[in-house]
């Protein structure tokens, strides 16, 4: 039998394991690296850089210690975790990184430490610790609503902190302005997570006879297989689309090729770049809301701005569109459904600060 050719993982990647493991050499075998090489080619993205984080500060620490990577004991993960309490670190991340470590030792085919009851016992006291000193819960994103944190969503005026009054102030005759109006759109239409913002490409977009239309939302974190989701597109949104690619087009006839990337960055001379990344989609979300509630509101100082704007980031738009589809009275089981959440905890977070002044007790007060 011919035997199967071996796939290698990018040279990137390769490299990448080298230098998280640089150092511990005897301790992984030439099996061993072929398992990390699997197990890398299949994580995603995210999970990637999150592991590469993760063992650069274990590494640290055991390089610190003049001791190797692995194998590691439940007391040296103890007192890794406590070191990482030291350094700022909340539970959330420690747990994540003896996650990877637990990852290290088993690719490695080792008993994971992070198991041991010594581990989830000072886990169990980091975590109660720090719902004791006020840091046990996340910090939410800002939400950036349709129109703003008002009282009733059909009836009320937009605040000037709205995807409504900040496109007001937007110049779609511009490149950055066009493309600025297409992103707030978006994400009044869609709630994604901000990396499937920067994901998108022009020949996901797909036009409607009624005006509306679609984008295919070809992978996410719920998705990792890549089998996609298609989700509709409002006409003001479509109209936004054709505005931004005819601006990038010019005067060329052809059209742009499908995968060009459909949210790009604008230098200040009006020229269109590369895809917006991650960090990118957060900043453009920034320089709209300064930039706009500066014309809104003229009378506010610099320092009033930013303390309205803190808080805002790529998520902003996601945590909206949660906040607004349970004000229009959606449930979480259509929320989950339109925004791709895998469980009803996280819209159920965004929303509970509007739960809780529609609920029971607001209802009795006012009667």
């Amino acid at each position: 039998m011919t035997p199967l050719p071996r796939i290698e993982p990018p040279v990137s990647d390769r490299q990448t394991l080298i230098e998280l493991l640089a150092g511990d050499g005897p301790a992984f075998s030439p099996t061993t690296y072929d398992r990390f090489e699997a197990w890398w080619y299949g994580a995603a993205a995210n999970s990637r850089r999150a592991f590469a984080a993760d063992m650069r500060a274990w590494g640290c620490f055991r390089r610190g210690r003049g001791q190797p990577m692995i194998p590691a004991g439940a007391i040296d993960v103890r007192d890794f975790a406590r070191a990482q309490v030291h350094a700022g670190l909340k539970a959330s991340s420690i747990a994540r990184q003896l996650a990877s470590i637990a990852i290290l030792h088993d690719l490695a085919g080792l008993p994971s430490p992070t198991r041991d009851r010594v581990v989830s016992g000072e886990m169990k006291g980091i975590r109660r610790e720090e719902g004791l000193d006020g840091r046990g819960r996340r910090r939410q994103a800002l939400p950036l609503r349709l129109k703003g944190e008002v009282g009733d969503i059909v009836a009320d005026k937009p605040l000037p902190l709205s995807v409504m009054a900040l496109s007001t102030t937007l110049d779609t005759t511009t490149a950055a302005g066009a493309r600025d109006a297409v992103l707030l759109l978006l994400g009044t239409d869609l709630g994604r997570r901000r990396s499937e913002y920067a994901a998108m490409n022009v020949g996901d977009v797909t036009a409607a006879g009624d005006g509306s239309g679609t984008m295919l939302i070809r992978r996410s974190k719920t998705d990792q297989s890549g089998e996609g989701r298609v989700k509709y597109l409002s006409p003001e949104a479509m109209v936004a689309i054709r505005t931004w690619l005819a601006s990038r087009q010019g005067d060329e006839e052809s059209p742009l090729p499908p995968d060009t990337p459909l949210l790009a960055s604008v230098d200040r001379f009006g020229r269109v770049g590369g895809r917006l990344s991650d960090d990118g989609i957060r900043d453009v979300l920034l320089r709209i809301a300064r930039r706009g509630l500066r014309r809104l509101q003229p009378e506010l100082e610099d320092a009033a701005i930013e303390n309205q704007v803190r808080g805002l980031s790529g998520h902003s738009l996601r945590v909206g569109f949660a906040q607004d589809l349970t004000a229009a009275g959606e449930g979480l089981a259509a929320i989950c459904q339109a925004a791709d959440w895998s469980s009803p905890t996280m819209p159920t977070r965004y929303a509970e600060a509007l739960a809780a002044r529609s609920g029971a007790v607001v209802s009795q007060v006012v009667v």
